[in-house]
């Protein structure tokens, strides 16, 4: 098993499909439990970035285990996410919510780099699913 470590830009900027495996729990986190704790350190962090831009700290938010999936080629990388899903999810809803607040202050330069980083394109997906059958009972799509 290959370990890279990748920061969270690294992660939501790959050409990739992150699918979140059947046998995951149900995203669970709270406000109370999670969310206080990770906004507390986003906040530090970028503080910490406007108070000296040239600054180079880092936090580490927790383990991703992510597993390369089997694809045919020139479609995207499909990877099953069996650790960090909460992680992943909630940064997901963290930076969509963010480029919502950005557009709606008329920041559409700045919204549209955190949606690049949580929607896939038009053409990434007729890419992803050229190669697929129609999706079966389960919500799964199938390789012809």
């Amino acid at each position: 098993m290959e370990t890279v470590v990748r920061t969270p830009l690294d992660i939501f900027n790959l050409p990739q499909h992150l699918v979140i495996p059947l046998f995951q729990r149900p995203y669970v986190w709270n406000e109370e439990n999670q969310w206080a704790s990770l906004w507390q350190d986003v906040r530090r962090m970028a503080e910490l970035r406007l108070a000296d831009p040239s600054s180079t700290a880092t936090h580490f938010l927790g383990a991703i285990v992510l597993q390369a999936q089997d694809n045919p080629t020139g479609t995207l990388q499909l990877r099953q996410v069996i650790d960090g899903q909460q992680r992943l999810t909630t940064l997901q809803l963290l930076m969509d919510a963010t480029a919502s607040v950005l557009e709606s202050r008329a920041e559409d330069n700045l919204a549209l780099r955190l949606e690049e980083l949580t929607h896939n394109s038009a053409s990434s997906l007729t890419r992803m699913f050229s190669s697929c059958s129609t999706p079966t009972a389960t919500g799964l799509v199938t390789t012809k």
